[in-house]
């Protein structure tokens, strides 16, 4: 699951109609009513939107730290079920990229966040307006107290019991599940232990292993762990199969960058 992730890897002044990060980014909030709906821990915020709304896709790979981490303090202080999130980002060429962010709450009680955005999957481009009904790129995540989940982390959707240690620690941080969470260290080391790791496994393990640290807020280890990272990057640099691992890696620090 986590290896889908790794190969596909490759705001705040206020105006009577929004606020803008800068000159390209438009939060549209004139009409909206601050609720503070959003209680999912930040980690996966800032795990799945980065990834999926900015580099998935190439949509907006240039967006800084303070560009995504404004639209994401906005995404909780305003979005809820009554309110939706505009957001119009600034692109070359004739169209804007268009982010619409909306809670819909079923009838059991589960609770959808989804992203809908203007960008075309099959012309490959941004079209004039969202269009809902089309096929419109769009993401969506379940809520479940502080997890946020994206369908097919679904802990539903994935056999566990045929995973490697590894996956497995993987799909424990970003299931629904919370009772997993106290898993996912000790299967992190079961996996780290074994004699016969390939030199991608080691790093692709030891990546989940940041990941965790992130998500548990551990600071001290995560900054040994992030050095320990860029120094067997650099030992295993003639290695032809670790591009997208080091681009997740690279993702990972933008990633701690908007959790700091």
């Amino acid at each position: 699951m986590h290896r889908k992730i790794i190969i596909l890897l490759v705001l705040i002044l206020l105006t009577n109609i929004g606020y803008a990060q800068s000159e390209k980014i438009d939060i549209k909030t004139g009409d909206l009513t601050e609720s503070n709906y959003l209680q999912m821990d930040d980690f996966y915020l800032t795990h799945y939107l980065y990834i999926d709304l900015f580099l998935r896709e190439n949509l907006f790979p240039d967006a800084s730290p303070e560009d995504v981490s404004s639209i994401l303090k906005a995404l909780k202080k305003y979005v809820s079920v009554e309110n939706n999130l505009d957001i119009e980002i600034e692109k070359p060429g004739k169209r804007n990229y268009l982010i619409r962010f909306a809670i819909l709450k079923k009838d059991d009680g589960t609770e959808l966040l989804i992203a809908f955005t203007n960008w075309s999957t099959k012309e490959r481009i941004f079209e004039k307006e969202i269009k809902m009904e089309n096929d419109s790129y769009t993401r969506w995540y379940f809520l479940n107290e502080n997890k946020m989940t994206y369908r097919k982390d679904m802990s539903d959707q994935n056999d566990y019991s045929n995973m490697t240690k590894s996956d497995l620690a993987n799909a424990y941080l970003f299931d629904e599940l919370s009772k997993n969470d106290t898993e996912i260290k000790s299967t992190i080391d079961e996996f780290l232990n074994e004699s016969d790791l390939s030199v991608s496994d080691k790093i692709m393990t030891n990546l989940i292993l940041l990941k965790y640290q992130i998500f548990q807020k551990d600071n001290n280890n995560l900054i040994k762990q992030t050095a320990y990272l860029n120094e067997l990057f650099e030992i295993n640099k003639s290695e032809p199969n670790i591009k997208g691992l080091k681009m997740a890696f690279d993702a990972t620090k933008f990633q701690i960058e908007l959790m700091n």
